[in-house]
């Protein structure tokens, strides 16, 4: 069969087809908040295509050859919108980082925090609609891989349409960069595309508090009378039976444009680094904490302090527990007696008697402990925090194993552990799903919908693996029902990680989704597989890591602003924080142990397998080249110095530098964040101490 006979045998609506508008009509359909592109003969702009080989299949996919051509006597400047048509109807849309089905475009959206969410019905959406919206287009370096899924019909059926495609996320001539490209859904008429020239409509969201109107200038393409634009598309067109279908195109993607992040440091000297720079500028010992941030002043030496203390997620023991493992490789007394301080404290002050739960942090001046953290104020219901008890309690008990193999025993540290486990199993529901909020007054449930709260299933399966590994288990500790807890690890599979609905795990989100819970459920699903040795826990271990690695960058974007592209930085290898908060921040790199602990007890012949075993190295070669290799490096701050946030695109860059310039990161060491790049070094590593 010849390939254009081929191309015109191919499922209905597989051919892409051109809509454009140049600056003029841009202008005008701004104005209209449409997405309403015209023809692209009217501007004397003809598409070719041609099918070089395929056959639609995940193994095979559609190799489409396009060629668009200026036929016209006048120069040709706007935007062109190439795209493939699928099913309207219950339509979900995936573009990683940025759209995950809807974005919860069917739940209430009348929230604080803004967010790209997708709602058919919403066709020319004006700012009062915003963040509804029934189309989305954005600039291609927004998406952790350059590629657009539409999985077609309702998700209650047995089976999917999936129509998917990926491309280059720019546009060269020859080798020279020209100029962004950028992705497209709509929901209301069942298409994905791609565009020349790029477009964030119908609103530029910086951040969840910060959006701006579509851009009108320096997003447009130019064509000269002749010109041709030549790209390739592979296209993905099948039937799938789950949604999970989604993580193998995006496999598919990476293998196609995957770029390792720079080589930098060494683990070893990563480690030292980054241990070192915690310890000796950011700990508080009149406080025991460790500042959340820590900003160099206009003395030499002289620091200031942000403080937002917290008993974990941002502060607290994901700083204090990589510390003090980091503190017995390097065989520093300092580093360890900081981290056993800062646990210490915790456990003997924080917990309320009245809920047997933790606060979760405790007023600077006034030594009050509360649950009025930093991110009180954005919650919609105030009470004791699943994802921060959760979180406390798994580390905790991580600790106390670590200490115990070192000798040390923690015998408070384990009661304390088992008084909040018995709280947190008391109070999951009928469906196995633990509180997303419980009550300052008794520890009763009162809001549940979130896979953040599955950090309380990480914590009662660390707990069991702890009482297992002990030869005789004291009458006063709590002993939880592993049943129940394999019911809940079901639930959250069946709820959130099948569906690709990941939400509920940052507080100050309003439940985007997230890059955050997943993390969780890896680890319970970890414990749950040495609990039991069941299958079924690696494979809820892979989709897991399958999720998470939607929002890991598969190649190194092309950085604009400072100092990150000033540096040779590379964004393979970090992950995307949510679709609310788009920047880079490390939690990510925490997870390496379970990327390990996967690999070693899969089987060889998962496909799987290789593509994980490059995320991995991908995981940690980004954390060794992402923090101050000599002072200064970052425009601020010591060696070993690093902060959370990083800007790969347009989003989150807020920062400023002194003359009013802006910044693509924070300029202050954040100990929460090196901390997780410490905590995945120091297990990649682990065994292999000199």
């Amino acid at each position: 069969m010849e390939a254009s006979e081929a191309l015109n045998n191919m499922s209905a609506g597989l051919s892409f087809f051109a809509r454009a508008v140049d600056v003029e009509r841009h202008l005008k359909i701004v104005r209209e908040h449409s997405c309403d592109y015209d023809d692209a003969v009217a501007y004397g702009l003809s598409l070719s295509q041609t099918l070089v080989s395929g056959d639609g299949s995940l193994d095979s996919p559609y190799r489409i050859h396009v060629a668009l051509k200026n036929d016209g006597i006048c120069d040709f400047e706007g935007i062109v919108l190439l795209c493939l048509k699928g099913n309207p109807s219950e339509s979900r849309f995936y573009l990683p980082g940025f759209m995950y089905g809807t974005n919860r475009g069917d739940r209430p959206w009348k929230v604080d925090c803004k967010f790209p969410r997708l709602r058919a019905s919403v066709k020319n959406p004006l700012d009062s609609d915003c963040p509804l919206s029934s189309f989305y287009m954005v600039r291609s370096d927004r998406l952790s891989h350059p590629c657009a899924i539409m999985l077609g019909g309702d998700e209650k059926a047995d089976a999917s349409r999936l129509l998917a495609f990926h491309a280059s996320p720019y546009i060269f001539d020859g080798d020279e960069f020209v100029q962004y490209g950028g992705f497209y859904c709509n929901a209301e008429r069942g298409e994905i595309g791609f565009t020349f020239g790029y477009e964030n409509a119908p609103w530029l969201f910086i951040q969840s508090h910060m959006i701006e109107e579509r851009e009108t200038k320096e997003n447009y393409i130019r064509l000269a009378p002749g010109q041709i634009i030549e790209k390739e598309f592979y296209v993905y067109d099948f039937v799938s039976p789950s949604p999970l279908a989604v993580h193998d195109v995006i496999r598919k993607t990476y293998d196609f444009y995957h770029e390792e992040p720079r080589d930098a440091s060494g683990t070893d000297d990563a480690i030292r680094d980054l241990a070192l720079s915690i310890c000796d500028y950011a700990w508080l010992p009149d406080e025991k904490i460790y500042s959340g941030f820590v900003r160099e002043t206009s003395e030499e030496g002289v620091f200031s302090y942000n403080k937002i203390p917290s008993i974990s997620w941002t502060n607290g023991i994901v700083v204090a527990y990589p510390q003090l493992l980091a503190s017995v490789r390097l065989k520093n007394h300092k580093m360890r007696e900081q981290a056993l301080e800062c646990i210490q404290n915790i456990v003997d002050f924080s917990l309320n008697i009245k809920s047997n739960l933790p606060y979760e942090t405790c007023d600077s001046e006034s030594g009050v402990w509360s649950c009025r953290g930093w991110w009180y104020d954005g919650m919609h219901t105030g009470g004791h925090s699943a994802y921060l008890d959760g979180q406390f309690v798994y580390y905790l008990l991580k600790a106390y194993l670590f200490e115990k193999e070192k000798g040390a025993a923690h015998d408070d540290w384990l009661a304390f552990a088992s008084a909040v486990t018995e709280v947190f199993e008391r109070e999951r529901n009928g469906a196995g799903e633990y509180p997303f909020i419980f009550s300052e007054e008794d520890g009763t449930g009162l809001e549940y919908d979130s896979l953040g709260s599955s950090w309380c299933l990480a914590a009662s399966a660390l707990y069991c693996l702890v009482l297992r590994k002990m030869k005789e288990c004291p009458d006063n500790l709590f002993k939880p029902d592993l049943d129940q807890l394999e019911k809940s690890a079901g639930h959250y599979e069946k709820q959130f990680v099948e569906k690709l609905e990941c939400y509920g795990a940052p507080l100050d989100t309003d439940k985007a989704p997230d890059n955050e819970g997943i993390l969780a459920f890896l680890r319970a699903s970890s414990c749950l597989h040495q609990l039991t040795e069941k299958d079924i826990y690696l494979e809820y271990m892979k989709n897991a890591l399958y999720h998470e690695f939607s929002y890991k960058f598969c190649y190194n974007g092309r950085i604009t602003v400072p100092p990150l592209s000033g540096i040779g930085w590379s964004s393979c290898g970090g992950s995307i924080t949510s679709v609310c908060n788009p920047h880079i921040h490390p939690m990510s790199s925490s997870v390496v142990a379970e990327m390990k602990y996967f690999l070693e007890h899969a089987s060889k012949s998962d496909l799987a397998v290789p593509y994980f075993k490059s995320r991995m190295k991908d995981t940690v070669k980004w954390g060794c080249q992402t923090y101050n290799l000599c002072d200064g490096q970052y425009g601020y701050g010591k060696k070993g110095w690093m902060s959370e946030r990083f800007c790969y695109s347009q989003g989150l860059v807020v920062e400023k530098y002194p003359d009013g310039s802006p910044s693509s990161t924070w300029f202050a060491l954040m100990p929460w964040a090196s901390s997780s790049v410490l905590e995945g070094l120091l297990d990649y590593s682990a065994g292999e101490e000199k």
